[in-house]
């Protein structure tokens, strides 16, 4: 299985995760700022939205890749399968 966010699904995302931090994380208000200012850092067509796009693709892909398929041993060979 293959996800690929587009830039704006990214952007969106960050958008949901950062905006619950600063409501409902028991954090400073310094703490806040700090995101609120790297959320303002990255406009949705920006370079570095871009390269936010990529890493997180990257990782979901990898996760993804760890949980649906493992190298069992079968018989003395080894075997990738998916789960």
């Amino acid at each position: 299985m293959i996800v690929l966010l587009e830039e704006p699904e990214a952007w969106s995302l960050m958008m949901l995760v950062s905006a619950i931090a600063v409501d409902n994380a028991d954090i400073s208000d310094e703490g806040k700022d700090a995101i609120r200012r790297w959320r303002s850092d990255r406009p949705e067509t920006s370079p570095e939205m871009q390269e936010l796009t990529e890493e997180l693709n990257k990782a979901l892909n990898a996760k993804l890749d760890a949980k649906f398929f493992r190298r069992v041993k079968n018989r003395g060979w080894y075997e990738t399968v998916r789960k």
